[in-house]
């Protein structure tokens, strides 16, 4: 089984075109598309639960905002597949890639991670994320090309790893390539993003950098 983890947080506008765009890619997969609706204050999680007319749509509503973090590892907690493939709501990762981390998990290969090629994002968030890369790689020794691409894919003995890790404010990413033995990167494409805003503001991705430096030191020792 395949498991698709998303977290979803005011996303009512790009929900119709995820559910159009998903579904179709992974109706020749046994599959199961977990939804985690994190405290969204506009219909995303009643648009969630229409859904669930499809037996492959399962929703886990964390009754408050509480984060991508723990939306994602309330995913994990709930996944059932052998491959865990965790990715943003908004599109700007396409569905359409899924298939290829699929046949790299097929390949062999544990820990599936992306590179987002000619990124819409701006200029800000470009330089920081080639600075953050940079960074994170030089203290744990990895060679991550892009950590901040939802698109990812998680053996779930990997995931299980993880799981056993009891902080808060680890970047799963970074630790997902500690505890894999065959991980590998792919070259995918990337979107703009067509509706509402990006839910990362300045102070956000501060505290991800953050967590992400804890994360890396934590691997270091």
């Amino acid at each position: 089984m395949i498991s698709i983890v998303i977290p979803v947080y005011n996303e009512e506008q790009s929900l119709p075109s995820l559910f159009s765009r998903l579904i179709p890619v992974m109706k020749d997969y046994n599959h199961e598309i977990i939804f985690i609706n994190d405290g969204s204050k506009d219909e995303s999680l009643s648009m969630l639960r229409e859904q669930e007319k499809n037996s492959c749509v399962h929703v886990i509503d964390m009754g408050g905002n509480f984060g991508q973090h723990e939306a994602i590892m309330k995913g994990f907690e709930n996944a059932k597949g052998s491959l865990i493939i965790t990715m943003d709501a908004d599109l700007q990762n396409p569905p359409e890639e899924i298939p290829r981390l699929i046949e790299q998990f097929r390949l062999g290969h544990d820990a599936i991670g992306t590179v987002r090629m000619k990124r819409k994002d701006t200029f800000f968030r470009r330089y920081a994320s080639r600075i953050v890369n940079r960074i994170t790689n030089l203290i744990t020794g990895f060679q991550i090309s892009d950590y901040g691409c939802m698109l990812r894919g998680y053996s779930r003995e990997v995931v299980e790893r993880m799981l056993k890790v009891k902080r808060n404010d680890i970047f799963i990413p970074a630790l997902a390539q500690k505890f894999s033995h065959n991980p590998v990167e792919i070259e995918i494409s990337h979107s703009e993003r067509e509706y509402g805003e990006s839910k990362y503001s300045f102070l956000k991705l501060i505290r991800l950098f953050m967590s992400l430096m804890k994360t890396a030191y934590m691997i270091r020792r």
